[in-house]
């Protein structure tokens, strides 16, 4: 079904429910049912279709996780309308580029961003329209004040009778931001609701669970996974505080939540904060923690059983974890061990697959045969195959269903090779075990994926890089950071010499490595401002060679490895 069809049928069948609930600073919940919801959605559409937002129509969505970021991504989608979701990490310059891709004429952005909104609107021609989600303003209207215009009858009744089929086109998905390279998925509403029900479909979820809303709204894996799929079932959402560890076990535990949608660094965070807990517990506490580990790792390699789900209940509710009855992780690789521990624990930890191409999930562990190593298996309906497998059964990542993207906006040349025979093309390296589980071992394409699942196009930051005059050629690719052994951006730089034997000798200071390396390092941090935090360099390594080079002069980047050369060129 589309987006509007699955909004009116969560009215008809869980109208009363609680749709999401939001804490105050007084500590009482905020709740919104799926009744209010469909009327605030009702009237938004109805408001913005005033404005002349009609089918077709770009409208962007920025703020942060709320019920009126919902709404907004509800409205524009029921009313054949296409959203574009932007991150709230991006910097103006990167804004301003999405939005000039996109043709966006409408955007409903939350009351921080107003501001920045009325700066940019004289960089946007096509930009006419700005609606806080809060109270309006200089260059913004107002949000009551947009809902109480489409109170009017015929206004409504002209935006929920817009024709609006499955192949409509329903939010344009950018994923990079500040050169021409930008590639902009295209997900139609077919695509949203097959992956929705897709994922409903092979988890054993009820209207009963609570869903904690942590990761950000605009991505892909959020809004559908942690906002259509609990809309399509009648669950309810909690939208959490913030990052903090504290806050986020206190929302779980005050509200109950049952679910959640995380990347690894998260798992990785909530799992080192248990373990600290332990290890400054009395030695009695240590050992007997130690012993029930041992014992639910015999019984799961002997029997296949979870010892850990009786024996660490008490360990659970002190943490404020009784309640969950499963994670899930994407958007990054999730390390074995860590869904194992807390697999020990009696939590399922439950690895996926995707790319927000596929809408975005293509495969995840079963509830009851979790695979620690593994993404899982191809959800319902969705093919996974292995393209060209080496000898020893690895090649590139291939997948086919209705969840599949239509292709990229404006870019017939990429859409056509990516998409081939019916088949999407990931860019992805893996296998196929005999039982059909997924495993993911790197990637063919260049996208750096970080451990909080953000993706950083290489192209995007070395067009950042490649403007300074210290710079002749740089390549940006994934390092590992010393401190924390994390995969993040790095850079191998070529300085310009000859411009900075000049410099030095403008400046009166000696012309040596000290001198390179402060000048490039100074560069690299002043152009990096334009980028949002995850996608700027962390790591530097500066060469005294040029680059080796393919015949039609494009870097070797194969030759590279954590930023060193490992091989002749």
């Amino acid at each position: 079904m589309n987006i509007r069809e699955l909004l009116e049928r969560a009215r008809a069948e869980f109208g009363d429910r609680v749709f999401a609930q939001k804490r105050l600073p007084t500590g009482v919940f905020a709740r919104t049912s799926y009744a209010q919801l469909y009327e605030m959605v009702t009237r938004l559409g109805a408001g913005l279709a005033a404005l002349d937002v009609g089918a077709g129509t770009r409208v962007a969505i920025l703020g942060e996780n709320r019920v009126e970021w919902a709404a907004a991504y509800l409205a524009v989608l029921s009313g054949a309308a296409v959203g574009v979701p932007l991150d709230p990490q991006l910097k103006e310059k990167e804004l301003v580029s999405i939005l000039e891709q996109s043709g966006s004429e409408v955007a409903v952005v939350a009351p921080s961003f107003v501001e920045t909104f009325r700066r940019l609107r004289s960089h946007l021609p096509k930009l006419r329209e700005v609606v806080s989600m809060e109270e309006g303003g200089a260059g913004a209207r107002g949000w009551r004040e947009t809902l109480a215009v489409g109170d009017e009858p015929a206004r409504r009744e002209e935006f929920l009778g817009r024709e609006l089929g499955l192949d409509n086109l329903a939010v344009l998905l950018f994923t990079s931001g500040t050169t021409g390279r930008s590639k902009a998925a295209m997900l139609t509403h077919r695509n949203l609701g097959a992956n929705v029900s897709q994922v409903w479909g092979c988890l054993p979820y009820t209207e009963a669970d609570v869903f904690l809303s942590l990761l950000p709204l605009h991505h892909t894996f959020e809004a559908t996974a942690g906002m259509l799929v609990p809309i399509s079932g009648g669950a309810s959402i909690t939208y959490a505080r913030s990052f903090k560890s504290k806050e986020i076990i206190e929302d779980i535990r005050d509200a109950g939540v049952t679910m959640m949608c995380g990347v690894p660094l998260l798992y990785e965070k909530m799992l080192a904060g248990i373990k600290r807990a332990v290890a400054d517990a009395p030695a009695s506490t240590r050992f007997m923690v130690a012993l029930f580990r041992a014992l639910t790792h015999a019984g799961y390699v002997v029997a296949g059983v979870n010892l850990g789900r009786a024996l660490f209940r008490p360990l659970r509710r002190k943490a404020g974890l009784d309640t969950i009855r499963m994670f899930i992780s994407g958007a990054a690789p999730l390390k074995p061990e860590i869904s194992r521990d807390f697999y020990y624990l009696g939590l399922r930890l439950l690895q996926g697959y995707g790319l927000t191409e596929t809408s975005p999930v293509a495969s995840v562990n079963p509830y009851d045969h979790i695979r620690f190593a593994s993404s899982g298996v191809p959800i319902p309906n969705v093919e996974i195959r292995i393209h060209e497998p080496d000898a020893d059964g690895v090649g590139e990542v291939a997948i086919r269903g209705d969840n599949v993207m239509v292709g990229y906006y404006n870019n017939p040349a990429l859409t056509a090779e990516v998409l081939r025979g019916g088949w999407f093309f990931t860019g992805d390296a893996g296998w196929l075990d005999r039982d059909g589980y997924v495993y993911i071992t790197g990637r063919i394409k260049n996208v750096i994926v970080t451990a909080a699942g953000k993706n950083i196009h290489p192209e995007e930051v070395e067009a950042e890089l490649d403007a300074l005059p210290v710079i002749s050629e740089a390549a940006v690719m994934p390092m590992r950071e010393p401190a924390s052994g994390r995969e993040v951006v790095g850079a191998v730089i070529f300085p310009d010499y000859e411009y900075l034997e000049r410099e030095a000798e403008r400046l009166g200071e000696p012309f040596d490595d000290g001198f390179v390396e402060r000048q490039v390092r100074a560069g690299v941090g002043g152009c990096c401002g334009n980028l949002a935090d995850y996608k700027r360099v962390k790591v530097i390594k500066i060469r005294k060679n040029e680059f080796p080079k393919t015949t039609t002069s494009k870097i070797k980047r194969y030759l590279f490895r954590d930023g060193e050369q490992i091989g002749e060129a």
